[in-house]
């Protein structure tokens, strides 16, 4: 398992997935290197450890059908 202490936060942030948008295709999965998301049940994909996010907002910028938001924590 990598360490992810050292890892510096961009913004503290939470992955939300609409689920209705999401085709599961697992192109957020593919670009998330901190392993935040994954294949659920049914190959939904799902926040599986959100305590690695660390904001960067790459699984937003790339997923074809604007189906990932990040909610963004006033700071």
């Amino acid at each position: 398992m990598t360490d992810l202490s050292s890892v510096p936060r961009l913004r503290p942030a939470a992955v939300v997935i609409n689920q209705a948008w999401c085709k599961k295709c697992g192109i957020c999965i593919a670009f998330c290197n901190k392993g935040v998301l994954a294949f659920g049940e049914g190959n939904r994909v799902e926040v599986a450890q959100p305590e690695n996010c660390v904001g960067c907002g790459l699984c937003e910028n790339f997923c074809p059908d604007y189906a990932i938001n990040l909610e963004v924590a006033d700071q």
